[in-house]
């Protein structure tokens, strides 16, 4: 069965320096594939790649073209690892917080998939009997995803499988798309490839919105407010000019971060000097963990979407063949 790039005072101040110098890439990437736009792991993944190839945004000339980057790509050289920059990259939201074992497991696994994917790029419309067709190959190709993909849709701490979860859903997509396109015959033979694409959208689309939402609410809860108010003992001595503070505690558990702040106790109805100071770290974080997430995912989805749409109608009006020139079903 066929199943289916593009990213108090003084206290305050240097946490948000703090938290620009956490979540800025150290290392310039640059790899061996200069005729198209570098799928390096980190500001291009395969996923973002492919998410912009099928929208036009991207001047990969053909599906093989980009195929081929991808081939490259996953397969890493000493001097151009895209494992070691996809871990650096999902590191900047979830430190070291990830899935170690089912990361290992989807390198091995894309390693054998990238086998199937070349005998993609190199296989024609039709078998000349010695090699299997496309239509062949791209069932394969589904059926080995479809199989192998709950490594990549984790349980267990997803939001580090995010980057690995768009290369393998996008390579996938890529695929349907293209031999989905290439069965269809004019208005009256198109493709059920169509049908699976449809299909396999919706659970990619799904799953991924899922994804953005519990990435952004855990890396929410990684971050601990401690608030020490003045010792009661101190406090019972103000009256007699006796100087008493209380402190403010930032501890971020993902970069490892910690500072505090120090205010004079304020008396009522007083706002103290460190009032704000774990809100605003909140938010910056916040702010550089939704761009991350929408980045790497959140525009990632948004293309499948638009895809979607247009697979949607194709599907309504597929054949019940796969091929309709050999009628295979």
């Amino acid at each position: 069965m066929k199943s289916s790039w593009l990213y108090g005072a003084a206290g305050v101040t240097g946490l948000l320096l703090a938290v620009c110098a956490f979540t800025t890439p150290t290392t310039a990437y640059v790899t061996s594939f200069p005729e198209e736009p570098d799928i390096d792991g980190m500001l291009i993944t395969v996923g973002i790649a492919v998410a912009k190839f099928l929208a036009g945004l991207v001047p990969y000339p053909t599906v093989s073209a980009l195929l081929l980057a991808i081939i490259n790509a996953w397969e890493p050289k000493p001097q151009d690892n895209y494992w070691e920059h996809v871990k650096d990259n999902v590191a900047q939201v979830c430190g070291n917080f990830i899935n170690e074992f089912n990361l290992r497991q989807v390198e091995v696994y894309k390693k054998d998939l990238v086998p199937l994917l070349k005998k993609y790029e190199r296989a024609d419309v039709v078998s000349d009997g010695t090699y299997p067709d496309m239509n062949t190959v791209a069932d394969a190709i589904t059926t080995s995803i479809i199989t192998n993909r709950f490594l990549v849709e984790a349980g267990d701490m997803p939001w580090s499988m995010a980057v690995d979860y768009t290369d393998i859903a996008g390579a996938h997509i890529l695929v349907l798309e293209d031999v989905a396109k290439i069965y269809s015959q004019g208005s009256s033979n198109i493709s059920r490839w169509w049908v699976d694409l449809s299909r396999e959208l919706q659970h990619y689309i799904e799953y991924g919105i899922w994804l953005q939402e519990v990435t952004q609410k855990w890396r929410n809860t990684q971050i601990e407010c401690y608030f020490d108010k003045a010792d009661d003992a101190c406090l019972a001595f103000e009256w007699m000019g006796v100087t008493c503070y209380d402190k403010y505690i930032i501890t971020d558990h993902v970069s490892g971060y910690t500072e505090s702040c120090l205010q004079l106790h304020p008396h009522d109805g007083e706002v103290g000097s460190c009032a704000s100071f774990c809100n605003v770290y909140e938010k910056q974080v916040n702010r550089q963990a939704s761009r991350w997430i929408f980045d790497n995912v959140g525009s990632v989805v948004r293309e499948w979407e638009a895809l979607k749409l247009k697979a949607d109608s194709m599907a309504e009006v597929a054949s019940r063949y796969y091929n309709p020139i050999t009628k295979d079903q």
